[in-house]
């Protein structure tokens, strides 16, 4: 499948799918500082505050709120979906190294491009939560991030949000809408890290993050599978996971 442009739709379809693109980008992150500044408050009354079980379990819970708004949606308004669950192929497999790869010059790139204005390290809640315990954190994360992040991740931005958009916009405007939704809805992660957020260091951080979205959203255009983009995300996290251990 070629990524190209669609016919125009309707003013009035394109409004409502745009608003409903948005809704779908802005809520998984207030839905989520909901959740996680709930859980912390819980811990404060029954006295068992722990930044590590924050991070696990109210962060665990608003990955939840991701995939249950995305399901919750579908049957309201169905988009089509292209899991794409099979045996992976010798394409298959040159879509993820690729895609890999593309990620990762990417990130290089947009690291090169923020060097003169580098102020620092961006700080995510997870590495924040690892300081208690990085070994164990680190562990627990990797395992989540391929059998309960990216699989979720991929199904609300690539396969709803991305799927919605490309109704009225087309691939190439919904790939660029979502993957920028996608590294803004990381903002939280950063927010609970410590990091301050206006910093330039976090927004290097999030550019990134967009240009990731991107090639995931593109992949997926052209593959169609679910599968292949979720498990090239929980590559690259895991390969962010692996610098986090080599830094210890």
């Amino acid at each position: 499948m070629t990524i190209s442009t669609s016919q125009p739709a309707k003013s009035a379809d394109a409004s409502r799918t745009l608003l409903a693109g948005i809704s779908l980008l802005a809520l998984p992150a207030i839905g989520g500082f909901l959740i996680i500044a709930g859980f912390e408050s819980l811990q404060t009354i029954l006295g068992f505050e722990s930044f590590t079980l924050t991070f696990l379990v109210g962060g665990g819970l608003a990955t939840l709120w991701f995939g249950l708004l995305g399901a919750v949606y579908v049957q309201f308004h169905p988009v089509t979906l292209h899991y794409g669950l099979r045996w992976p192929t010798p394409r298959d497999i040159g879509w993820i190294i690729g895609g890999l790869l593309a990620v990762i010059v990417a990130s290089v790139l947009v690291e090169i491009a923020f060097i003169p204005f580098n102020e620092g390290d961006a700080t995510t809640i997870s590495a924040a939560a690892a300081v208690e315990n990085p070994i164990a954190i680190y562990s627990i994360f990797l395992i989540g991030n391929f059998v309960f992040i990216a699989p979720i991740e991929e199904f609300l931005y690539r396969g709803v949000i991305q799927g919605r958009l490309r109704e009225a916009f087309g691939p190439i405007t919904a790939i660029s809408i979502t993957g920028v939704g996608f590294s803004l809805g990381h903002i939280l992660s950063y927010w609970y890290g410590g990091s301050d957020i206006l910093s330039v260091s976090v927004w290097a951080a999030l550019t990134g993050i967009a240009a990731t979205g991107m090639v995931l959203g593109a992949i997926y255009e052209r593959t169609e599978s679910l599968l292949l983009v979720t498990i090239i995300h929980g590559l690259v996290n895991s390969i962010g996971i692996a610098l986090a251990y080599a830094t210890l």
